[in-house]
């Protein structure tokens, strides 16, 4: 924060602080670093007038532009538990899963906080994509900044998909579908949206499926604006997709990995077109891990993979007619970057887009890697993460929400 309003702060109380020149406060307001929103929510309580900067839409909007990309206030994540009670023959089992958020900023947004049941799928331009099979609707979107809420029932060829095993975590006798694979996005879906404020919507859930017997891989769109789902559209072939996968989205183009291939489902909402590319990386190399897809960065897709103890960094851009293949961006050595005990069991499991925060998963537990400048750090103690999902919004009109 900077000195000037930290001195102002400390002078709260039945006066107002000294009269200062509106342009001047706004000037230092607009230097708050985008991920300490608690500062302006203090300074918005100090008094009226400077309430009234920080809740002036010409303000909001020069904040964002002065500070570029969204900065990541979290990161989601899911976790599985289990519980008993009782004795004897009414002993009881169950197990259940849980939706997390990991504040990484001076505060937890309100609709921040544990949802048992509550699969999260996504996180993207503001918003957060869970599924909800134990509730009335099958998916919520919900603006953790916010707290707007969006509930989502799947169209009949939908549900037939959803329901997998892997969402019946305590009850044995929900519908089961043997062979079936999934993995859903959600974007934004403002016109010429530039992505630096999408809170209201309106927005899309794109959803991918791969059936095993039926042979199929299809996809379908639901649109905020209508209520409704497109039709189901469909290739052959099964291509199981990887259910804890990241998912990128270029354009009006959205990408889901494959499970046991190197291959990617790009699913072109625009056009309504589905179509398969790879294999997307071939190497000789039996010790080469899994290349996963990151998301995106800069207009083109992002694949990582760590061979300890480097970081590898691939890029492909998406085109009209398939994919160019993989080109070798960069590899960081992670020696330097990590402690001793954090170079083994090195996996890549998130990245945030806009900020360029890649986290790796590690026995010593959760890091991230900045790419522009190779600095890391702990964020986390667990070492079990198999998917992060990092949550990038500014939090400006909606301070009033903040919880101090």
């Amino acid at each position: 924060m900077p000195p000037t309003t930290s001195l102002l702060l400390a002078q709260r109380g039945r006066h107002s602080p000294p009269a200062l020149v509106d342009d001047a406060m706004r000037e230092i307001f607009l230097r708050v670093p985008a991920d300490d929103p608690k500062t302006l929510v203090r300074a918005a309580a100090v008094c009226t007038t400077w309430s009234r900067i920080l809740s002036d839409v010409i303000f909001t909007r020069e904040y964002r532009a002065f500070h570029g990309a969204p900065p990541m206030l979290g990161f989601l994540h899911n976790t599985h538990h289990e519980r008993s009670w009782g004795r004897g023959r009414i002993k009881q089992h169950e197990e259940y899963l849980v939706s997390n958020f990991v504040s990484a900023a001076s505060f937890r947004p309100p609709a921040c906080h544990e949802r048992r049941h509550w699969r999260v799928l996504d996180s993207r331009h503001g918003l957060v994509l869970f599924h909800t099979p134990k509730r009335d609707e099958d998916f919520v979107v919900c603006d953790l900044v916010t707290y707007d809420r969006w509930r989502i029932d799947a169209a009949p060829d939908c549900a037939e998909i959803i329901w997998n095993r892997q969402d019946d975590d305590d009850e044995e006798d929900e519908e089961e579908v043997e062979g079936v694979t999934w993995n859903a996005a959600v974007l934004c879906a403002k016109d010429g949206c530039d992505h630096l404020y999408c809170h209201g919507g309106p927005f899309l859930v794109a959803l991918v499926g791969s059936d095993e017997e039926q042979e199929l891989t299809f996809a379908s769109v639901y649109s905020s604006k209508t209520d409704e789902w497109s039709d189901m559209i469909s290739i052959e072939g099964p291509n199981a997709i990887e259910m804890t996968g990241q998912i990128g989205v270029v354009g009006n183009k959205v990408y889901f990995q494959c499970a046991y291939t190197q291959s990617i489902v790009e699913y072109n909402m625009g056009e309504e077109e589905l179509s398969l590319i790879g294999p997307i990386f071939e190497d000789d190399r039996e010790d080469m891990p899994t290349i996963d897809l990151m998301g995106m960065e800069e207009g083109m897709l992002l694949f990582a993979t760590v061979l300890e103890p480097r970081l590898y960094l691939w890029s492909m851009e998406a085109g009209s007619n398939g994919a160019a293949p993989l080109a070798r961006r960069r590899v960081i050595e992670l020696e330097p970057l990590l402690p001793s005990g954090a170079l083994l069991d090195v996996f890549v499991v998130g990245f945030a887009e806009g900020v360029g925060l890649i986290f790796l998963s590690t026995k010593a537990g959760l890091y991230t890697i900045e790419l522009n400048s190779g600095r890391s750090k702990e964020v986390h103690r667990a070492s079990s993460f198999k998917r992060v999902m990092p949550y990038t919004s500014f939090y400006t009109r909606g301070t009033k929400y903040a919880h101090l």
